[in-house]
């Protein structure tokens, strides 16, 4: 899957797991906490929307800081 096809299927889950995101705005470098103001829930969320969406699993802590650092995560898993 191409990084662009895997950006936008992210954009998606983050609006799903935060609603009043707005997604156009996110770009590579957007910060989870202090631009999209992602919480504990919110990321769980989102962990659990990525497993399913992409197929990928969580098997030890991971801090994503960026939306990039969430794609590169997905790439290395697929």
């Amino acid at each position: 899957m191409e990084d662009k096809e895997i950006f936008e299927k992210l954009k998606k889950l983050i609006s799903q797991s935060m609603p009043d995101v707005n997604v156009k705005d996110v770009t590579l470098e957007t910060r989870l906490l202090e631009d999209l103001k992602f919480d504990s829930l919110g990321m769980m969320m989102l962990a659990m929307s990525m497993e399913d969406e992409f197929g990928i699993s969580f098997d030890e802590p991971v801090n994503f800081s960026t939306v990039k650092d969430v794609l590169d995560f997905i790439k290395a898993r697929q």
